[in-house]
């Protein structure tokens, strides 16, 4: 559900609310084993990075997130994910700071 399919401004049913919020979940779990996984180099990804960044990009692709990110971003609404996405990219950020 993006906002290109809807021209008018209809909040989503619960039960469409309910599916973002457990793929953005499924989503973002997936990139946290990714961050885990490589705890040695100090790499945290992001949504936003992954967005913006080819070797992320590759990196999510070799860690089997990719159809998750697609699933989420599909069924959420386009404003949704942005925020969703830059909150992450904060968390991970204020996460940075607190262990230095």
């Amino acid at each position: 559900m993006t906002s290109s399919t809807n021209t008018q401004s209809i909040p989503p049913l619960r039960s469409q609310r309910d599916l973002c919020w457990k793929l953005r979940d499924e989503y973002f779990e997936c990139l946290d084993n990714i961050n885990n996984s490589n705890n040695d180099d100090k790499l945290f990804v992001d949504p936003v990075s992954v967005q913006n960044d080819e070797n992320m990009q590759k990196l999510v692709k070799k860690f089997n997130c990719w159809k998750k990110k697609e699933e989420y971003e599909k069924s959420c609404i386009t404003s949704w994910v942005e925020y969703f996405n830059k909150r992450r990219q904060l968390e991970i950020k204020q996460r940075e700071m607190l262990n230095k």
